[in-house]
Order: C-alpha cells, then structure tokens, then sequence
C-alpha cells in the first residue's frame, strides 16, 4: 500500500496490542474465564483503529499532513483486524463454536446484530481496499466506503446496547468515535451542498 522504509516499524506498532493479547492468553492472565477480557480488549482496540481512521480523514486536510493519507487504508485495515479478533473471540472462546449455542445467545443479546452489521461492513470495506478495487470501482469507491460511517454508528449502538452498570468504557469510546464522525459528517455535508450551488451557477 506504500513502499516506504518505516512500514515495517508501522506494522509492528499496529500489531502490539495483538501480541499482547495473545501472550496475555497463551500465559493464562485471562483465565479461568478468557473469553470476557480477550472480547472487550479486542473490540476496544478494534473502534480506537476506527476512530484513529476517521481522524486521519480530517487531519490529512491539512498540507503539513497530508503525508499521513498514505497510511488511512492500512489503518482501516488493522481497525478490521481487530474486529475479527473479536469475532474469533465469540465464536471460539465465548461459544466454543457451538452453533446451536449462538443461535439461543443472539436471541438474549440482540446487540449482537448491529455488532455483525459492523463487522460484515468493515468485511466489504476491507474486500474493496486494494488498488485494484479502486481502480474497478472508480468514482463508485468513495460512495461505497462511506458506509465506514454507518458501520462506527452500529459500533457506538454495539457498546451502549450492553451496558447494565459500567458505562465507563463505552463512554470513553463514544468520546473517540463520535466527535471524528461529527466533523467529518460534517465535511461531507457542506462539500454536497458547495457541488450543488456551483452547478446550479
């Protein structure tokens, strides 16, 4: 995505956490219960990367840093990386890969469907990353990686949806994620509406 020489350094310090957490559950720090810590741990990191994308989408506007585009789609690579952390972590350690389990536990815990909504748009945005996506997609790419909007709202809805006493987190990272989405919700707005004045002059 770039030949530059700090990519290496870049992909190690986006990996940390992950190495963390699986030396954190290799060693037994989790246990007995792995499945709670490793879930939540992931899923922070996941809408951090999210947040950290959405960011670098104003930030770049800015001529000083500008050189930080080239790293938005790798960032929006990792923040789907995680999420799948999170995925893997439901299935195998929370339902043992027990579908009958899941198919009872979704009904329990509807904050599951918007969970998977944000997955399987992070899944698509993912799939249509690659220059070559791009090239194919042409002027359809940008409407198309949009719905990274939507799938931070189904996010922020994921992490409210189960909160029962400790909303400490969840704030935290309503915080993150929203304020980003505001601006550049924002930004697009205006944008629509400058292309709409000037064709309509």
């Amino acid at each position: 995505m770039w030949d530059r020489k700090e990519k290496p350094i870049v992909v190690i310090v986006f990996c940390l956490p992950l190495l963390w957490l699986l030396y954190s559950l290799f060693s037994g720090r989790y246990f007995p219960d792995p499945a709670e810590p490793f879930m939540t741990l992931s899923g922070i990191w996941a809408s951090i990367f999210m947040s950290i994308t959405l960011s670098l989408s104003i930030l770049v506007k800015h001529p000083r840093l500008k050189v930080l585009s080239r790293y938005r789609r790798f960032i929006g690579l990792t923040a789907f990386g995680y999420s799948l952390l999170h995925l893997l972590a439901y299935l195998v350690l929370h339902a043992g890969f027990s579908w009958l389990w899941i198919s009872e536990d979704v009904l329990k815990r509807p904050y599951i469907y918007v969970g998977l909504a944000a997955f399987l748009i992070l899944l698509m945005l993912a799939i249509t990353s690659p220059k070559r996506m791009i090239k194919k997609l042409g002027k359809k790419w940008k409407t198309v990686h949009r719905f990274f909007y939507l799938a931070t709202l189904c996010v922020i809805a994921h992490l409210w949806w189960q909160v029962k006493s400790s909303p400490e987190i969840a704030i935290w990272l309503t915080l993150i994620m929203i304020v980003p989405l505001v601006i550049r919700l924002k930004e697009v707005f205006l944008n629509k509406i400058k292309k709409r004045l000037a064709l309509n002059l």
